[in-house]
């Protein structure tokens, strides 16, 4: 009679990557985040806008199904940054933050995360030699407003910059009221729409000389 042997499972120790080391990274920029909106407080134009920078983990993408442990992740980031900061220098920023977490971190340690630019690079804007178009849509916007013009800081990204930065062309935004902007429930105030089309005609008109009456 043969003896059975019972099989016997022997555990097999897994690195500790369990998908929450992206959320330890994640806080590690966080903080990186706070810190430069504490360093934003002294920026000239930006000192007074409450949380000007944003970090945006809007996509985090792990593992192949529910029940193993993930062997990747990678996590897509929006960081904005203001205007007068390098993008060489964010980056620098960036790179040591992630670097210095995963150093505290027991799988990271010893599998240090990759940091990669997609997408595009855009450092701040200021719109600067805007004057005689500022002038021309001040104008315009009190005829039709009924009040003056005030200049803004827009913590979003537009494409004013491209003709700001990249061609020497004075651009700044000018649209109607919004509300939520890039949220689910994003939207414009229709009668607002209505006042800036008659606005942007009467700055046309003036710009090209054409008196309006």
């Amino acid at each position: 009679m043969k003896r059975s042997r019972r099989s016997r499972s022997i555990p097999i120790p897994l690195p500790p990557f369990d998908g929450l080391a992206a959320y330890h990274l994640i806080q590690a920029l966080e903080g990186l985040e706070a810190e430069w909106n504490e360093r934003a407080r002294s920026h000239r134009f930006f000192g007074k806008v409450k949380h000007p920078l944003n970090f945006n983990p809007g996509i985090i993408k792990s593992g192949d199904w529910a029940s193993s442990v993930p062997a990747w992740c990678d996590v897509d980031c929006r960081i904005g940054i203001l205007p007068g900061w390098t993008i060489a220098d964010c980056q620098a920023e960036i790179v040591a933050c992630v670097a210095k977490a995963a150093r505290t971190h027991p799988f990271l340690a010893d599998n240090a995360p990759e940091v990669v630019w997609s997408g595009f690079l855009s450092p701040g804007y200021e719109v600067t030699g805007a004057q005689d178009s500022d002038a021309v849509l001040s104008a315009a916007y009190e005829a039709v407003f009924g009040g003056p013009l005030e200049d803004a800081c827009f913590t979003g990204l537009t494409d004013t910059r491209f003709y700001g930065l990249d061609y020497d062309v004075p651009a700044f935004c000018f649209g109607a009221r919004m509300e939520n902007a890039h949220g689910f429930d994003e939207r414009v105030e229709l009668e607002a729409v209505k006042k800036v089309t008659k606005t942007l005609a009467l700055f046309i008109a003036g710009w090209c000389g054409v008196e309006v009456t």
